[in-house]
């Protein structure tokens, strides 16, 4: 890829802007398309981290319904 002259340079944003002047809609578009991964990303890790808090949660649940399953003498000291 050649670097472009000034006047090629020059050129070309010119033609950007009769774009944008042309089509001012393309703006919000663009940028729209550009967020969207992003904002699909966070709400990914976002909802991927209260589902692992609650495995956790419910595997904690497990634990203390098997410890007092095997220790049904010693309940005195655990919630009912």
């Amino acid at each position: 890829m050649t670097p472009l002259t000034p006047t090629e340079l020059a050129e070309k944003r010119q033609a950007c802007y009769a774009l944008v002047r042309d089509y001012p809609w393309l703006i919000p578009v663009t940028v729209a398309a550009g967020a969207f991964p992003a904002v699909v990303a966070a709400h990914g890790f976002w909802k991927t981290r209260q589902l692992k808090k609650q495995l956790q949660i419910e595997r904690e649940k497990t634990k203390q319904l098997a410890l007092r399953s095997a220790h049904p003498g010693k309940r005195s000291h655990l919630r009912p």
